[in-house]
């Protein structure tokens, strides 16, 4: 493999990749935002209902709003599966079970074990 092969995807440098993988997470935190705003039934951005929220957000009330947006963002991302972040490791397949030992019979069954039942 030569050293130019090595930041290259599928003859796609990696920094073009970077690039838009950025664009896309960019787009995706935007429609969350629009589509949790639909879920909650938020007013329009930039009315004037939309500015009362908006300048009531450091009260308890609204403070309480938005860590409930920000559950249901969750929640609505979760669903999607888009829940992990872009840059997380990805987790290590599980480990395999470890194979069934046959059952065999005792060939002598101990009278003090079966005393205790």
């Amino acid at each position: 493999m030569s050293e130019s092969d090595a930041f290259e995807v599928a003859g796609v440098p990696e920094p073009v990749l970077d690039g838009l993988a950025a664009a896309l997470t960019e787009k995706i935190d935007v429609l969350l935002d629009r589509l949790t705003d639909r879920a909650m039934a938020m007013p329009q951005a930039g009315s004037p209902a939309w500015r009362s929220h908006w300048n009531e957000r450091e009260s308890p009330s609204g403070r309480a709003q938005d860590a409930r947006r920000l559950y249901v963002r969750a929640v609505l991302a979760s669903r999607a599966g888009i829940g992990t972040p872009i840059n997380a490791p990805t987790p290590a397949p599980p480990a395999p079970a470890p194979a069934a030992r046959p059952r065999t019979r005792r060939s002598r069954i101990d009278a003090a074990q079966l005393a205790m039942f």
